[in-house]
C-alpha cells in the first residue's frame, strides 16, 4: 500500500524531561514531519518551558505530569486524555517515564505503543523495566545501531521489536558563505574555525574541548553555541587556560545553520550521546565532523567503501582530540574532501525523509503479540 493510501493516524507522545535539550528537539522534528504528511500529532510535556518550545516550532502541545514510577495517578489521568483522544500510536519519548505511560496506555487500551530510546544510558535496569518491554511496547526504536545491539545482547527475546531509525534533521535553509556567516555572527574571518553546539551542561564536556585547544596552534579559534549552568564556569575555564580571546561564546542560537556555514569543523567531546543531532545537522550542511567516540559517532562517520570518511573519530583525552584536529584543520584539500563526503553520507543514510519513512512503516505493522 502507498503512502498516499493509508489513512492518517491519530498520534500522541510524551517527554518528560525537566528542560528542552537534543531529545525534545529530535522529537519536535519527528512530530513535525508526521503531521507535515497528514497525521494529527500531540505533545503531551511535564514541563512548560519543553512545551513553550515545541510549540513555537509549530508543534500542538498539552502539559501533562508523570512523576517518579510510584505516581500511579499520574498514569490514570495519562490514561484518561487517551481514552478520550483514542490515538492510534503513543510515542514514549522519555525512557524513565516509560512504565507510567506504557500503563496508561495499557488501561486506555492504545493499539500501539512504541518507545524510542535516544541516549545509550537508556537501559532496561531492572525488572519493571524489562516486564514493560515484553508485554507492552510494540516497537523500541533506536537513533544508532549500536544502542540496538546491545539491547539484542542483553533482551535476546526483544530481538523482533528492536529497530534502529537514525534520526533525520529537517533543511535548515539557505547556506551562507563562509565570509557571510562569520560577519553575520561577529566571528574572525581569516583563522581556522571550529565549532561546537551544545547545551553548557556536564555530560557535553566542552572543558575537555578547551583543554583540546590548548595544544593547536595560536591562531585557532572555537565559536561555541549554546548556554545552560555552566557558562560562567567555561568562560573563567578558557581565562584559566589563556585562551579567552581564542574562544568566541554564541549563547543560544535559534538557527545554527549560520554556525555551520561559518566554521571548518564541529567537534563533539561529549562523554555520551545517542545519535547526536549537531552532527547530523553538520552533515547535511557539509561540515567535516571530529567527535569522541560516542554512541552513534563511529556509525556516521565510519568511511566508504572507498575510504573516504565524514569526520573523525577520536578519544577522550585533549591530546587525543587536538592530534585529530591539528591532523586535518590546516589541510584545505582533506576539510573539503571530508565535507564533500559528509553531505553525501547524510543524503543516503540520515535524511529526514527517510527517517519519516521508518517511523511510518512501524507504525502501520501489525501490532506485535505479548511475550509470555
Amino acid at each position: 500500500m502507498s503512502r498516499q493510501d493509508r489513512a492518517p493516524l491519530r498520534i500522541i507522545a510524551h517527554n518528560g524531561a525537566p528542560e528542552w535539550g537534543g531529545g525534545e528537539i529530535a522529537l519536535t522534528h519527528l512530530l513535525l514531519g508526521l503531521a507535515g504528511r497528514g497525521h494529527r500529532v500531540t505533545l503531551l510535556c511535564n514541563r512548560r518551558l519543553v512545551a513553550e518550545a515545541a510549540r513555537e516550532r509549530g508543534v500542538e502541545t498539552r502539559l501533562l505530569r508523570l512523576g517518579g514510577d510510584l505516581a500511579v495517578h499520574d498514569a490514570v489521568r495519562l490514561a484518561l486524555v487517551l481514552r478520550r483522544e483514542r490515538p492510534d500510536v503513543v510515542i514514549v519519548g522519555t525512557f524513565r517515564k516509560l512504565w507510567l505511560a506504557a500503563a496508561a496506555a495499557k488501561m486506555a487500551l492504545v493499539p500501539k505503543l512504541v518507545v524510542r530510546i535516544g541516549l545509550s544510558s537508556d537501559t532496561a535496569r531492572n525488572f519493571k523495566y524489562r516486564l514493560v518491554m515484553r508485554r507492552w511496547v510494540d516497537h523500541i526504536v533506536f537513533v544508532a545501531d549500536v544502542m540496538r545491539k546491545s539491547y539484542a545482547e542483553t533482551l535476546p527475546e526483544l530481538t523482533d521489536r528492536l529497530v534502529t531509525i537514525s534520526k533525520g534533521i529537517p533543511p535548515l535553509g539557505p547556506r551562507l558563505t563562509k565570509e557571510m556567516a562569520r560577519r553575520a555572527l561577529g566571528l574572525p574571518l581569516e583563522v581556522p574555525l571550529l565549532g561546537n553546539v551544545s547545551r553548557l551542561v556536564s555530560q557535553k564536556r566542552v572543558s575537555r574541548l578547551m583543554e583540546a585547544q590548548v595544544f593547536l596552534p595560536e591562531n585557532a579559534r572555537l565559536a561555541i553555541a549554546g548556554d545552560g549552568p555552566l557558562r560562567g564556569a567555561l568562560g573563567q575555564k578558557a581565562r584559566a587556560l589563556r585562551i579567552r580571546d581564542r574562544v568566541h561564546f554564541l549563547g543560544h542560537q535559534q538557527n545554527i545553520a549560520p554556525l555551520l556555514d561559518a566554521v571548518d569543523a564541529l567537534v563533539i567531546t561529549s562523554n555520551r550521546e545517542g545519535m547526536s543531532g549537531a552532527m547530523l545537522e553538520a552533515m547535511a550542511r557539509g561540515v567535516p565532523v571530529i567527535s569522541t567516540d560516542v554512541s552513534g559517532a563511529r556509525e556516521a562517520l565510519e568511511p566508504d567503501a572507498e575510504g573516504r570518511a565524514p569526520g573523525l573519530v577520536t578519544g577522550f583525552a585533549p591530546p587525543e582530540i587536538a592530534s585529530a584536529l591539528n591532523s586535518v584543520l590546516y589541510d584545505r584539500s582533506i576539510l573539503d574532501e571530508m565535507g564533500r563526503t559528509a553531505e553525501r553520507c547524510y543524503r543516503e543514510r540520515f535524511s529526514y525523509e527517510r527517517m519519516l519513512d521508518g517511523w511510518e512503516g512501524l507504525f502501520y505493522e501489525t501490532p506485535r503479540a505479548p511475550l509470555s
